[in-house]
């Protein structure tokens, strides 16, 4: 068991890019292109889109651009687009984190857009609704309009220390002049630190102080049955919902190990979730409970 618990312990998180995951999926639910993404890994890099209706269904996951393109969208009337995302962080954008262009409409759902240059950017005669997404860190704007046309719809949202400002709009005739708009006050929008679990190391997981939690839209319920939160990893306020899952990130695996081990030698045990064997201890034996877990889930 010894054996088991080191070999655990160093396997990393697996990496693989975006563009992978796109060339090979296929159409479901209607969309000529359904990706659905596993919270467990890490997927670089962006992707490009110029014709069908696309799903990146991201259950939490982080994209990471490596300080290159982003997703980019671009339709006409020869080859509409269109782009729905939902539950993804997308970190480290040269440029942008998602780019709409042309025609091309889209919805993004419960989404964080970080460390980007801008978060995201709409050109010509676009058209987004956004709502319980996070706009941070971002070294430009968190939201960048070129011309008049795009039509933005956001609601229930977060910006938070974006570098130059959070929304702004470049007009024509006005050159290279950006200008501010204000978002209205009946948007729900906030602006405060989010309290991410551990920022530097893509845990954007909600601290139980979050001003996120359960400010998303009413008319969306998170999976613990509370109004919707906003940002990528809803914060669950059942944490025994699922035995072994003490990140609440729905999977059981190393992660979990990592932090039973944690709560045995630093104290930090966030609560009676982590009692595995229910002996009011917390021990090696609650950590070969996740492991004996992880092997019947094999």
């Amino acid at each position: 068991m010894y054996y088991i618990l080191y070999i655990l312990f160093f396997i990393p998180l697996s990496a693989t890019t975006l563009q992978e995951i796109y060339e090979n999926s296929g159409p479901a639910n209607g969309y000529d292109k359904y990706m659905e993404l596993n919270n467990n890994i890490i997927y670089r890099g962006g992707i490009g889109i110029f014709e069908g209706d696309i799903y990146i269904d991201c259950n939490g996951a982080v994209i990471d651009l490596e300080d290159g393109n982003g997703i980019w969208i671009y339709a006409d009337e020869q080859y509409p687009s269109s782009l729905e995302i939902k539950d993804c962080s997308i970190v480290n954008g040269l440029y942008y984190g998602v780019s709409f262009g042309g025609t091309s409409n889209g919805k993004i759902t419960n989404c964080n857009f970080l460390d980007t240059n801008f978060g995201v950017k709409m050109f010509d005669f676009t058209d987004v609704t956004i709502t319980n997404s996070i706009f941070g860190n971002n070294q430009t704007y968190g939201i960048g309009i070129y011309t008049e046309y795009p039509i933005l719809d956001i609601s229930y949202s977060l910006f938070w220390d974006n570098e130059s400002g959070d929304c702004w709009e470049s007009c024509p005739g006005w050159g290279n002049i950006w200008t501010q708009f204000e978002l209205e006050d009946n948007l729900e929008i906030i602006y405060n630190n989010p309290l991410f679990t551990d920022y530097n190391n893509f845990n954007f997981n909600l601290n139980e102080n979050s001003p996120c939690i359960n400010s998303g839209n009413p008319l969306l319920f998170d999976a613990d049955g509370s109004r919707s939160d906003i940002g990528a990893n809803p914060f669950n306020n059942n944490l025994c919902n699922i035995a072994g899952d003490l990140n609440q990130d729905n999977y059981i695996n190393v992660l979990d190990v990592v932090d039973m081990t944690n709560c045995i030698l630093f104290n930090e045990c966030e609560s009676n979730c982590y009692d595995l064997n229910e002996d009011d201890e917390y021990n090696v034996l609650d950590i070969l409970a996740i492991v004996n877990i992880i092997i019947i889930n094999l």
